[in-house]
């Protein structure tokens, strides 16, 4: 695969790419099975289920403000990104015991670990262009959306399996491999350690480790507590948005007046982004929920975790992406590129018909619901993922001053912690509180999956 693919793309690219799809392949992978994990391994309610999964999604991208600010005032992109590693593989390690108080320190170990590689290595492969505003990078972007998918692909339906059949500890340790595998190939093959961003003089380490030693020691104390005692994380995120956003004031002023009209509109891209990701973070929680109880899941006679539909979307990502690639590039914008703003709306479009799919899917007065149902809507909502991620990420790393990189696209992964924290009270709204009954989970999907497929078009 060397490459006739890869050469189409700026060099080191390869690296990047493939350190993309092993991390994706833990942190999705669990993302899949974490909400049947915690209800069947410590005796979670589905309520506290949701919970947890919401703080753990909204702590990760939360923490990327953070890994951000680290890896441009501290330890670099290239150190942080190790950093975040080995606390992702530590808290997966933590996941294998048994307790809810190990539970409590793997998620605030994943969470971090998440915080300090995502903003990075995305940011890393904005740097791989000369040109901060090379038209080029939309296209390297939904590569690189690509090989998210790939991984979040082969790992819920590796990891259900195996985890279902031959025990929760070898899926976990799966998670482990993947992301030293993926440590392993930026080291070795993304190229990145050569360019000068990526470095901090060798006489400022040694400060700036006992500065994230100290931090990390506060954090990982601060989200034991928020996990174990779960009313107190809205107060927490009422004080990070407003840290958020004076953080932002700050960027805001030090940039000079272009500088500043591309922050604004970066700012709206993180608006927009956020509201798509309280929809879009339902397939954690409320889907996976939905594909247990509700969903026909035997093929010839074989039923298979629900965790495998999970992957759906990432085989129409990997299917779709390409395609959509080639269209964009043949067709819409053959004479004129189209405005980012534009394919976001079209996507929110998709993303609502996704659901009134499995509104018509619930129409029925007793059974479980086809996959062809499934199908079908997650194949539309992919295609409205696909016109809305990799855009903004894109339109973030062109808009962003060169000072700046780091920060700013922690920043738009911030729109995900809002997102997902958001998700969760959606999500709590799907449970139906003591009923067993089919006919009445059915309804109540369909006004659910209903008020979600209008929610979009309000964006619009």
């Amino acid at each position: 695969m060397k490459l006739n693919f890869f050469k189409h793309y700026p060099k080191g690219f390869s690296g990047l790419f493939l350190t993309q799809v092993c991390y994706i392949f833990s942190f999705y992978g669990l993302k899949s099975i974490f909400i049947l994990y915690a209800i069947s391994q410590f005796s979670f309610s589905e309520k506290e289920a949701i919970s947890l999964y919401a703080t753990f999604m909204t702590l990760s991208y939360v923490c990327s403000l953070i890994g951000g600010w680290i890896a441009d005032k501290s330890l670099g992109i290239r150190n942080t990104l190790y950093l975040g590693g080995c606390l992702h593989v530590s808290g997966v390690l933590c996941l294998m015991f048994s307790g809810q108080h190990m539970c409590f320190v793997g998620m605030s170990l994943i969470s971090l670990g998440s915080g300090f590689f995502k903003p990075n290595l995305s940011t890393a492969v904005g740097m791989l262009f000369e040109d901060s505003k090379d038209p080029k990078k939309d296209k390297t972007y939904s590569a690189y959306y690509l090989a998210m998918n790939l991984g979040s692909f082969i790992a819920p339906l590796l990891c259900g399996f195996i985890g279902r059949h031959y025990g929760w500890p070898y899926g976990l340790g799966l998670f482990i491999l993947s992301v030293s595998s993926g440590l392993y190939f930026f080291h070795t093959k993304s190229n990145f350690k050569h360019r000068k961003q990526a470095f901090i003089p060798e006489s400022d380490l040694l400060s700036s480790a006992f500065f994230v030693g100290i931090l990390l020691v506060a954090l990982l104390s601060l989200f034991y507590f928020l996990f174990q005692y779960q009313h107190s994380f809205d107060h927490l995120m009422k004080i990070i948005a407003l840290g958020s956003f004076i953080y932002l004031g700050k960027v805001f002023y030090e940039c000079n007046r272009q500088e500043r009209a591309d922050v604004l509109m970066i700012v709206l891209y993180i608006l927009i982004f956020t509201f798509f990701c309280s929809l879009f973070e339902q397939a954690g929680s409320s889907l996976m929920l939905f594909f247990e109880k509700a969903v026909d899941r035997q093929v010839l006679g074989i039923e298979f975790p629900s965790s495998t539909l999970f992957s759906l979307g990432s085989i129409f990502v990997i299917i779709c992406s390409p395609l959509l690639i080639m269209f964009g590039e043949k067709v819409l914008e053959k004479n004129k590129p189209v405005d980012g703003l534009v394919k976001i709306m079209i996507g929110f479009l998709f993303v609502s018909l996704s659901f009134f799919i499995l509104m018509l899917g619930c129409w029925q007065e007793k059974g479980l619901v086809s996959p062809f149902w499934i199908g079908g809507a997650l194949l539309i909502q992919t295609l409205g993922e696909l016109l809305i991620v990799p855009i903004g990420f894109s339109n973030v790393s062109k808009l962003s001053p060169p000072r700046f990189q780091s920060i700013m696209m922690s920043f738009w992964l911030m729109a995900i912690a809002y997102g997902s924290y958001f998700s969760g009270f959606i999500a709590r709204s799907s449970l139906v509180e003591g009923s067993a009954s089919s006919q009445i989970s059915l309804k109540h999907y369909r006004h659910f999956f209903f008020n979600l497929g209008l929610m979009p078009l309000g964006a619009i």
